[in-house]
């Protein structure tokens, strides 16, 4: 109706637009308050669920930094090789700490070749930590 509005006050007002750019801007400021509340509330989720994380004795703590970034950046790839610079860890420890979270089914493994195996976060994570893992 408001939309309506504004373009009937534009044609009758020798076509000024003034009324319809008025109505649009008010569109774009409530769209923009409307991201920012939910953003405010997913920032929220994701330290409650940290906060949880770090209040359990289930993860190492190169496990709770590894699950702390799969969190924030859902689409990024582990390796063993990476985690075990990360942490500056034997590879067997960064091997184990990933193998134990894709046991719990938190990362997803996949072998890209012969030797290297990539780990990814699992779909729905946030939910997974949020109601337990195995």
């Amino acid at each position: 109706a408001r939309y309506s509005e504004s373009y009937l006050y534009s044609e009758t007002d020798d076509n000024d637009l003034t009324y319809f750019i008025i109505y649009q801007l008010e569109v774009i400021l409530r769209a923009i308050e409307e991201l920012d509340s939910y953003l405010q509330r997913k920032a929220a989720e994701i330290r409650e669920l940290e906060a949880t994380l770090r209040g359990t004795s289930q993860f190492n703590y190169r496990q709770l930094a590894l699950l702390s970034h799969a969190i924030r950046h859902p689409g990024t790839q582990y390796t063993i090789r990476s985690h075990q610079t990360s942490h500056n860890v034997a590879y067997a420890t960064a091997r184990s700490d990933l193998l134990e979270l894709t046991e719990r089914e938190l990362l997803i493994q996949q072998r890209i070749d012969k030797k290297t195996n990539v780990f990814f976060p699992a779909p729905e994570l946030r939910n997974r930590l949020a109601h337990g893992s195995k």
